[in-house]
């Protein structure tokens, strides 16, 4: 069954409505089937890719003040791909459609608003000493990742400051990673490469355009990460406990974050995510997710209330961030930026 949010839609996600009547009347959504893991290699990833990307930009304001653009793959672009591809995908019917295809396609081709809350908070909080209690943070995880827009945020921060650090992301669809998700990692690396043979001119708001793909850009892009100890982890299926045997373990005296934005949209898929967030954040002392989603999901079921329900039930406490100053989250849908982490 193939449903919407009820949200607009323009990329960004914005929310119009906020009401049963936003999503046609109330929909049961199925826990999505059952999806093979699978890992995508970078290399295998970039082969995919087509000769330019034609990019936007996304601004991101943080709760001091603070402003970063990030650039953002097109969807045109990606559909246009798709569609040169030939691909018979269900994911092209898809993108015009719905937002979200229980067990065919999970949304990540759209930038939703609670990924630009999560994105503004981590603004303020680079990827070590600054958030909180976390000293020490040798890895990222976003599950759902889909643009990867609160990645591309500590990416860039990584980049910039030369800080080594293990990103992982994950999404239900390959297609997913391969159109939008690596796109715009190395949209992000263009724009804030120490290379000026490679590096792009400064975003501001209203910055958008192609990035030629050339074989030596590539090449650059891949050694620079090499260079900078920055790996990059692509990994495609369910929620389960096969997708989390494949994320590697962090270092026993670091710790990891993980990220994650509207993935609790209904009762069944908070509940397979809160159950892989358990399974990863027990594995190291130092390990805290940071998410970010509306009061209430209407039509579908899914609510923060929800998520710390099932949390409890798993033995981890999540909290509501105090304070967190991000623009914009009461108007509308009520949104939340919530921490997990084990008891």
């Amino acid at each position: 069954m193939a449903f919407q949010f009820g949200f607009s839609n323009d990329e960004d996600g914005d929310s119009k409505q906020d009401d049963a009547s936003a999503t046609g009347g109330v929909i049961h959504t199925p826990p999505p089937d059952a999806r093979p893991v699978q890992e995508h290699a970078l290399k295998n990833l970039l082969d995919t890719l087509p000769d330019r990307l034609s990019y936007s930009t996304v601004r991101i304001e943080s709760p001091t003040g603070r402003v970063l653009h990030l650039p953002r793959r097109e969807l045109y672009d990606a559909r246009v791909q798709l569609i040169a591809e030939g691909s018979n995908d269900d994911i092209v019917d898809q993108l015009d459609t719905s937002d979200l295809r229980s067990g065919v396609y999970e949304g990540g081709f759209k930038t939703w608003e609670c990924a630009l809350d999560l994105a503004s908070l981590l603004l303020d909080r680079g990827p070590r000493k600054d958030i909180d209690e976390l000293i020490r943070c040798d890895q990222i995880i976003e599950l759902g990742a889909g643009t990867a827009i609160p990645t591309l945020v500590l990416f860039q921060h990584a980049l910039t400051n030369g800080i080594p650090l293990n990103f992982v992301l994950a999404d239900y669809n390959d297609a997913v990673l391969r159109l939008v998700t690596l796109p715009n990692l190395l949209l992000t690396w263009a724009f804030n490469t120490d290379d000026k043979d490679f590096r792009n001119p400064e975003l501001d708001s209203n910055s958008k355009g192609d990035l030629e793909l050339s074989e030596a850009l590539l090449q650059r892009f891949v050694a620079d990460l090499t260079h900078k100890n920055i790996n990059l982890m692509f990994l495609s299926g369910s929620w389960s406990g096969a997708l989390a045997s494949s994320i590697p373990q962090s270092a026993p005296d670091a710790g990891s974050v993980i990220l994650a934005a509207e993935t609790i949209y209904s009762p069944e898929s908070t509940i397979a995510f809160v159950e892989l967030l358990a399974t990863l954040l027990k594995r190291v002392k130092m390990a805290k997710a940071m998410i970010g989603a509306k009061r209430m999901y209407f039509g579908v079921g899914g609510s923060v209330d929800g998520l710390k329900e099932a949390c409890r039930e798993q033995g981890a406490v999540a909290y509501e961030i105090e304070n967190h100053g991000v623009p914009g989250m009461d108007s509308g849908v009520g949104r939340a930026l919530v921490e997990v982490q084990m008891y």
